[in-house]
């Protein structure tokens, strides 16, 4: 597998996007927004570069199922349904319905085998993608410092997961992964300082910021398909990127630290610290069973019963005329009487 990273669409070269998976990073804020729309169940997300090319997308659409989705200095076109803000999205707004998204972006769908939208919030199915299609990788970002981050990010998990795999990096792929690394496990705090993260919070827009920082947020990779990107969906095994470090470090022969539960839940083996009045409640069944059992072996046993006869009649033993506190009553009169 091969990898570029292209971090400006100039640069972009289309004999080498045209066989490979090309993903797509604008994570400020169109990919990171079109992976919302999609999780919270769009019909399809389309991108265009300019408000009236995305209204006569929306037209073509039947009543109630478009949508339109633009920006302008940060804020939603006048008459637009949304802005490109991935709050904005929710289940309620965007549910069976196709975004049609005005964008500056200066991304352009290139004419590839496989087009992917890429974010932070979506990196982990991305890079599961990237895998199941088993072409080589181009990672086109917009030009932000946020798009050459992800683009590391996503070039670090591939080139250190896949071990039977040959991989070759370019100079540029690389580079990206050189530009994140110090900033990993840090992407918030490297957004706030990047042009469009300060613009963002300016505006008072922080929520947003942290949204689109947050790794794995969702579970939706948009595929492009005709001039919609959908969501996709095909059957996968759950391949998490800690399960694949996990694989990565087994294979290099480092220990791998396993958590088990150290208490399960079993009836037979209450948890200690349980209340022992709870506890004592009921007797155990099986020791409960055994006293049974014990008790009718202990009992005797009419052999004329167990033949099928009549059983014998038991005589019953006559109950003494006195108590015992008139028995030795009586015998210290008898003393007496002697005595006397």
């Amino acid at each position: 597998m091969k990898i570029t990273v292209y971090n400006h669409p100039k640069e972009a070269k289309v004999t080498i996007m045209q066989n490979a998976t090309v993903v797509l990073a604008d994570i400020l804020r169109v990919t990171t927004t079109a992976a919302m729309y999609l999780y919270h169940g769009a019909a399809g997300v389309g991108l265009y570069s300019d408000p009236g090319s995305a209204k006569k997308a929306f037209e073509k659409q039947k009543r109630g199922e478009g949508l339109l989705a633009g920006e302008r200095d940060w804020e939603k076109i006048p008459g637009f349904h949304l802005s490109l803000s991935p709050m904005d999205s929710s289940r309620d707004k965007v549910k069976d319905r196709f975004v049609c998204i005005s964008t500056q972006s200066p991304l352009r769908i290139p004419k590839a085998k496989h087009v992917l939208l890429g974010s932070f919030i979506n990196l982990s199915d991305v890079y599961d993608s990237c895998l199941r299609a088993k072409n080589d990788v181009v990672v086109l970002a917009a030009g932000g410092p946020e798009d050459m981050a992800f683009a590391g990010m996503l070039v670090d998990f591939l080139q250190s997961t896949l071990i039977s795999e040959p991989i070759v990096l370019t100079e540029s792929a690389k580079d990206a992964i050189n530009y994140y690394r110090p900033w990993a496990g840090k992407v918030f705090e490297m957004m706030k300082e990047t042009p469009d993260g300060k613009e963002l919070i300016r505006k008072g827009y922080v929520k947003d910021l942290d949204l689109a920082a947050k790794l794995n947020k969702v579970s939706a990779v948009p595929y492009l398909k005709g001039d919609f990107f959908l969501k996709e969906d095909t059957p996968r095994p759950k391949r998490l990127l800690d399960e694949a470090k996990a694989k990565a470090a087994a294979a290099k022969g480092k220990s791998i630290k396993v958590t088990v539960p150290l208490f399960p839940k079993n009836p037979e083996h209450p948890v200690p610290g349980m209340d022992k009045k709870k506890g004592a409640v009921a007797e155990d069944k099986k020791t409960a069973d055994k006293k049974a059992e014990k008790t009718v072996k202990e009992a005797p046993v009419d052999k004329k019963a167990a033949k099928g006869e009549k059983p014998a009649k038991v005589k019953k033993v006559p109950k003494p005329m006195f108590g015992k506190k008139t028995t030795v009553a009586a015998a210290a009169a008898k003393l007496a009487k002697k005595a006397n």
